[in-house]
């Protein structure tokens, strides 16, 4: 298979995938394009588009699966291309040029956002202590190549949100499922809170999912307060986050449910706080 039979074979499983009755069928065109580039990235004429074109398909096939209830089929997949993404950004980086632009910002995205997503698959697969792994490590590729995540490319800042923010959903399920100190509730609230900071820069009134993306880190960064006790500023965050739902309407159905767990966990402690003694309410507001 040719170079622009690659690509056009690439684009018709990518089509395939974003509609749920042709899943079937771009099942099976993944392998056959993973298949293709892997044979061009064996040949002596390999480039490194072919590594990366080798990756997205991997990365690809790998949500797929899971999507379609294979996630344990997912996870090796996606383990490749991780190992491959890596390998690109690694060459990438070896030529220089500044972390914070093209093509080392769009590399390094890729990484992260790979491993964000190997860490989801994971999880589906009934791994949870390997979705956190995943995850710390996402974080730890951003910080050690980039350096503090407000420098960093646009694409990185973008991927380090969502890293921080899984991150976050994964520390509160673990807490939430098993509860052993406040430690775990103050790592998911610290995770959350970096989120919400990466997430606030990256707003931009010409793309809506920005403000998606920023409501439901604010519907998990408000239930990470209510657990630590911060009832104030977890007030605070669900008003911003009730207003950005309020904007975008029916599109954001899946924030607007994080606020209001979010909600009923704040009216909760707060109705046991009205009704507790008064240093006990002074406490929590501490």
């Amino acid at each position: 298979m040719g170079p622009d039979e690659r690509r056009r074979v690439f684009e018709q499983a990518r089509e395939l995938s974003t509609r749920q009755e042709t899943w079937a069928e771009a099942d099976r065109l993944w392998a056959r394009v993973v298949e293709a580039y892997r044979d061009a990235v064996r040949g002596p004429g390999g480039t490194r588009e072919d590594q990366q074109q080798l990756a997205r398909a991997l990365w690809r096939h790998s949500m797929l699966l899971s999507a379609r209830g294979r996630a344990a089929d997912g996870t090796a997949p996606g383990g490749e291309a991780v190992v491959v993404f890596e390998r690109v950004y690694d060459a990438v980086a070896a030529e220089g040029g500044n972390v914070a632009a093209a093509p080392r910002d769009d590399a390094l995205a890729e990484l992260i956002t790979a491993l964000v997503d190997l860490a989801e698959v994971s999880f589906a697969a009934g791994q949870p202590a390997t979705r956190r792994d995943l995850l710390e490590r996402a974080v730890t590729m951003g910080l050690t190549s980039a350096g503090s995540p407000p420098d960093a490319g646009p694409r990185t800042r973008e991927a380090m949100g969502t890293a921080y923010h899984n991150q976050a959903v994964a520390l509160l399920h673990r807490h939430l499922t098993r509860p052993s100190s406040a430690e775990g509730a103050k790592e998911a609230a610290l995770a959350a809170s970096r989120a919400c900071e990466l997430r606030q820069g990256l707003l931009d009134m010409a793309r809506p999912l920005t403000f998606w993306e920023l409501a439901n880190t604010y519907g998990v960064y408000a239930q990470c307060l209510v657990l630590i006790g911060d009832l104030d500023r977890a007030a605070l965050v669900l008003s911003m986050g009730n207003r950005f739902v309020e904007t975008l309407g029916p599109a954001a159905a899946e924030p607007a449910q994080q606020l209001r767990v979010a909600a009923e966990m704040l009216a909760r402690e707060q109705g046991g706080s009205q009704g507790a003694a008064g240093s006990r309410r002074w406490g929590w507001r501490r």
